[in-house]
């Protein structure tokens, strides 16, 4: 595991910035989000209260990534016998990790009722005897008795004061233990080692596959969510290692990168064929064996998750995160079901509150099979969205637009499509994107949709 000390710095390309910038910058992003406890609170409720899965079977592809994080953590448990897991929502890596470990002791810890509830399910279906919950805001957390570790998994970036969190929760435990993005000075997400496609390309082979041996329907329905607007998303402020020097001074940190944390799941995954389960098995196997070839050449700190342990009275040594590596040669993917791209937008970029418009767009069908707005099960359109200036979702579903004609694999078509603006000024996004109706959007098989930069002025006082 690779190691920072006292005098560790990132590398120039990743130290960007003066302090009070830095600073600037995330009061800035605090500020403009519409966030606060009670509304990431309310998020999380909604969140967590809608999962039905059973998430300790490959049968969910999330378990991919639960069961790493769960893998890389494990080593830091040898000499554990109490652990405090805050942040832990609904505790699938939680419960994993106590499934593996009886003689620990978990206590799991979450603002969210409904992510507690979810936390007691999952114990429950793994009759789990040892491993605990709690409803209360980690920053309120003042435990009652001792623990031998904290673990916060994907949770530390939601602290309001995460210095002043590690000061007071250091006065009693010694020992930290979290799984992180990998942040830059802006605290935005570096993903120099991105390989959600991984997954997503190995899906497409094994739902090609049950569809040429007919273990599925090509007119399968989807029967998962739709993404709902993200209201009042909190603010989630990405940290580079000098950051988290500075939080944990006086503690010796440990830090090894991961690509094992996966952003992008196939979609329609909640009736997997045998052979999609497999193949998401063996995504599992490739990326462990990729975060161990990083390690070994010492390039893992790239990879866009980090697992950061943090000890009081650890021996301090120092380490620079490496330069990224060159841009990957592009190469042709494999042929997916959703497959688009789209090569020209011409319309305009600034519109009235509500207006509705029109604008050219030019889509390829880089798929393996035709795309038709007159198939009466799934149909094709292109649609789009809208984002605000921070990347949040102000409207998920526009409004659909029919293909002009069939557009068969290597075909191009000129689009017409019908758009209707947001109803509040601002600066936005508009992504406009391919979707099958009753089966899946391109971009929710890792498909990027086109994105143009859109201002909605405001609405002229009469």
């Amino acid at each position: 595991m690779a190691e920072i000390g006292r005098s560790g710095r990132d590398s120039p390309k990743n130290a960007g910035a003066p302090r009070f910038v830095r600073a600037a910058v995330r009061k800035l992003r605090a500020r403009t989000k519409d966030w606060s406890p009670d509304k990431d609170k309310e998020y999380h409720d909604g969140l967590f209260g809608r999962q039905e899965f059973n998430p300790f079977s490959f049968a969910y592809p999330g378990y991919i990534t639960i069961r790493r994080f769960a893998d890389l953590a494990s080593p830091f448990l040898k000499d554990i016998r109490s652990v405090l897991d805050l942040g832990c929502g609904p505790a699938e890596i939680t419960c994993e990790m106590a499934r593996r470990l009886p003689d620990v002791n978990f206590l799991g810890v979450d603002h969210s009722a409904a992510g507690i509830e979810r936390a007691k399910h999952n114990a429950a279906s793994l009759g789990l005897a040892n491993i605990s919950f709690q409803v209360a805001r980690i920053e309120d957390c003042h435990p009652d008795r001792p623990f031998d570790l904290v673990t916060m998994f994907d949770a530390f970036h939601h602290l309001v004061d995460p210095k002043g969190f590690v000061r007071h929760m250091g006065e009693a435990i010694s020992r930290f233990l979290l799984v992180e993005p990998r942040g830059d000075w802006k605290s935005s997400w570096r993903k120099d080692l991105d390989l959600d496609w991984l997954l997503l390309e190995l899906d497409k082979i094994g739902y090609r596959l049950a569809l040429s041996t007919g273990e599925m329907s090509p007119a399968r329905p989807y029967t998962g969510e739709t993404p709902q607007p993200r209201t009042g998303a909190p603010v989630e402020h990405r940290y580079t290692l000098e950051d988290f020097r500075k939080m944990f001074a006086g503690f010796g940190l440990r830090v090894r990168g991961t690509v094992s944390g996966l952003e992008v799941y196939p979609r329609d995954s909640e009736n997997p064929s045998p052979s999609r389960i497999r193949f998401w098995e063996l995504a599992y196997r490739i990326l462990a064996e990729v975060d161990d070839q990083l390690r070994d050449r010492r390039i893992d700190l790239l990879a866009k998750h980090w697992v950061i342990y943090a000890e009081k009275g650890l021996p301090e040594e120092t380490i620079a995160v490496p330069e990224a590596l060159p841009r990957a040669i592009e190469a042709d993917a494999v042929q997916g079901a959703h497959d688009a791209q789209y090569l020209n937008y011409e319309g305009p970029t600034k519109v009235g509150p509500g207006q509705e418009f029109r604008a050219k767009v030019i889509v390829r069908n880089r798929s393996f099979r035709a795309w038709s707005s007159c198939r009466p099960d799934a149909p094709d359109y292109l649609s789009y969205h809208w984002l605000d200036r921070w990347g949040s979702v102000v409207v998920w579903d526009g409004e659909r637009t029919p293909l002009p004609r069939d557009i068969g694999p290597g075909e191009e078509a000129e689009v017409l499509s019908r758009i209707k603006a947001p109803p509040n000024s601002g600066k936005y996004t508009l992504a406009i994107e391919l979707l099958q109706e009753g089966s899946s959007w391109s971009s929710d098989t890792g498909v990027p949709w086109l994105a143009v930069s859109f201002r909605i002025r405001k609405a002229e006082k009469s």
